[in-house]
């Protein structure tokens, strides 16, 4: 006979707390998103509540708005009278769970608007520093409306267990990063009864040493082994202070520490003072992407449109052969060093002397996804894209009719495909247009003229810019490798590319991120997702993962080293994998792009989702073990 398992103190509601829900900055927003609808699967409908910040103008196409339950209405008019709005409805992003969004726009307001003697907000900052000695004083302007959020997001959590629904439930509230810490702090410090859980995605300190000139991987290194903790002056250093300082004292009070590698574990034991008490990677919603069965049409459907757009970026200079074409790409915030941007185009440099002006091996054309500041598009390309446009409206009616000739079986087919020539096919309208068309864009050309590596107006002082023209990269005719910096947000509205971005990762065959700061890197692992191979770091969460979890090399996903090596050592190893992957045949690159989805698969959300709900449990028993 079984004992059956005791579930007195089992988690039964979750709040889930982050600036990003139904507003999206960067990659939390993808996380909660994709997560989302599988917590409500865990949860149960009714049982799983997002709370984000309401921005008005993201919410209009993220947030389906909603007359709120009336157990809520007692909630919100007791919220609205503390001067926070609150606005009820579906997170559209988020698979349509149940949210509520804040608005602490009053507690921001100046003397002059709300008719108090100060603001609200400073008297907020004044009770952290009181509570808990969180120095703000010297913050930038930009600290002031996340506590704001994070502390409204606090008062609504406390006025929602009061609510009939939730009224003597066992409940959990995740706070994301320090931005809704104020929330934590603020039900810790009023002893509201709900257990806490409080997530960091990276430090802020950490990120901020990474981002200069010292090496975060050394420090942590040496204060690890030391067993210490990094002094407080070096977030001042910085001027971080005051997230620093929130995220230190959320660690210390949450019932409950998370992170999302062992590169952040790292980080919360020698930056917080803190060893994570669960370490759960960020997964991903793999049928949200793409189908496994569906992966190669879509490879091939997003080709052929990226194959559009390389044929009008490069054909007005010289013909390239998409045939025998490796299209590779790296994409992230600009962070020229902690992305690996550096290393990538030191790679990118070796792979050209080495494949050299060779008609044998394939070209590679490289793309930069990073944004920077851009003022429109280039004249000659718009030109160029225009002109292409106008080829193609040409050339539908001959296609059509080589179409219908080539699908007419006959006996002998070869003497059938030899009875006529493309010329054929077209009309003396049709040869002139196209003539005319040829006529016009050589015209509009120099003789010296190569494409350009942006097709966007960018200030030449651009860090990217600077090093392809350092490197000479700047798609000259003899050269193996092309690059096109693309620095805007990909979208199928654009004028140029006209793909989103899972779309154009689709359509390449190598997804490259060589960072030396990556708390987790959530890009390899959707390029993965999307069947597409590709390059992580053992500096990043996600690759330290992959060499714990697989043992083998494979073609689908690559480690690279990084600790402890220079970047020219770096660049020559990224290089041979560049090299490599461009002499794989037809059939390997399938392979390897079917290796790469079944390696996503062991991240998906459902194999992944019951480790929140283990420490969502655990929160529940610390904090009823604290109340004896």
């Amino acid at each position: 006979m079984t004992e059956d398992k005791d579930d007195s103190l089992d988690c039964q509601i979750v709040f889930e707390v982050s600036n990003e829900i139904a507003n999206k900055i960067g990659g939390i927003y993808t996380v909660i998103a994709s997560k989302a609808p599988e917590m409500q699967r865990l949860m149960s409908p009714g049982n799983y509540l997002t709370i984000g910040l309401y921005n008005a103008f993201k919410a209009r196409n993220d947030f389906e708005e909603l007359a709120p339950p009336k157990d809520f209405e007692d909630v919100f008019n007791a919220v609205r009278a503390e001067g926070i709005e609150v606005k009820y409805g579906r997170w559209i992003g988020g698979g349509a769970v149940e949210t509520i969004l804040v608005d602490p726009s009053y507690l921001l307001d100046v003397p002059l608007v709300t008719g108090k003697s100060d603001r609200k907000i400073d008297q907020i900052k004044g009770i952290l520093w009181n509570w808990f000695n969180i120095d703000s004083l010297w913050m930038p302007e930009v600290f002031d409306p996340m506590v704001a959020f994070g502390w409204a997001a606090g008062v609504l959590v406390s006025k929602l267990i009061e609510s009939p629904r939730f009224k003597n439930k066992r409940i959990v509230t995740h706070f994301h990063e320090w931005i809704s810490g104020p929330g934590l702090l603020y039900l810790k410090r009023n002893n509201i009864d709900v257990a806490t859980v409080f997530m960091t995605h990276a430090t802020q300190l950490g990120r901020n040493i990474a981002m200069g000139e010292e090496d975060i991987n050394v420090i942590l290194d040496d204060l690890l082994a030391k067993g210490e903790t990094i002094p407080p002056q070096k977030a001042y250093q910085y001027h971080v202070e005051g997230t620093h300082q929130i995220e230190v004292v959320c660690a210390m009070e949450a019932d409950v520490l998370i992170t999302v590698s062992e590169a952040v574990a790292r980080e919360t034991e020698g930056i917080l003072g803190h060893r994570a008490d669960f370490i759960i990677p960020n997964g991903i919603n793999l049928e949200g992407l793409s189908k496994k069965d569906d992966l190669i049409v879509k490879h091939k459907e997003a080709r052929l449109k990226l194959g559009h757009f390389i044929e009008a970026y490069f054909n007005p200079y010289y013909s390239v052969n998409l045939e025998n074409m490796l299209v590779v790409h790296i994409s992230g915030r600009y962070e020229f060093h902690n992305k690996g941007i550096d290393v990538f185009l030191e790679a990118l440099k070796l792979v050209d002397e080495e494949l050299g002006t060779s008609k044998k091996q394939k070209e590679i054309l490289a793309f930069i996804w990073v944004p920077a500041p851009v003022s429109g598009i280039k004249t000659d390309v718009l030109r160029a894209f225009e002109h292409a446009r106008e080829l193609r409206e040409i050339l539908q009616t001959p296609v059509i009719k080589m179409e219908e000739w080539l699908s007419q079986i006959q006996p002998e087919y070869e003497e059938h495909l030899k009875s006529r020539t493309m010329h054929d096919f077209f009309s003396k309208n049709e040869l002139k247009k196209i003539t005319e068309l040829v006529n016009k864009t050589k015209e509009s050309k120099n003789e010296n003229d190569y494409p350009p590596v942006c097709p966007f107006n960018l200030n030449e002082r651009d860090t990217i810019y600077q090093t392809l023209k350092k490197l000479d990269l700047m798609n000259k005719p003899d050269s193996s490798v092309r690059v096109i910096f693309y620095p805007v947000y990909l979208s199928k509205n654009d004028q140029l590319l006209a793909l989103d971005y899972y779309d154009a990762v689709a359509g390449c065959d190598m997804g490259i991120y060589p960072s030396t700061y990556e708390p987790y890197g959530l890009t390899p692992l959707e390029a993965l997702a999307l069947g597409v191979p590709a390059v992580t770091t053992d500096l990043s969460g996600f690759g330290l993962l992959i060499n714990e979890q697989l043992h083998e090399e494979s073609y689908g996903i690559f480690v690279l080293n990084r600790k402890g090596r220079t970047n020219e050592q770096a660049a020559i190893d990224l290089a041979k994998i560049i090299v490599k992957h461009s002499h794989l045949s037809t059939e390997e690159i399938l392979n390897a792009r079917m290796t790469a989805r079944e390696i996503s698969e062991l991240y998906s959300w459902r194999n992944i989702i019951k480790e929140y709900r283990s420490s969502y449990d655990e929160a529940v028993k610390r904090l009823n073990k604290n109340r004896v």
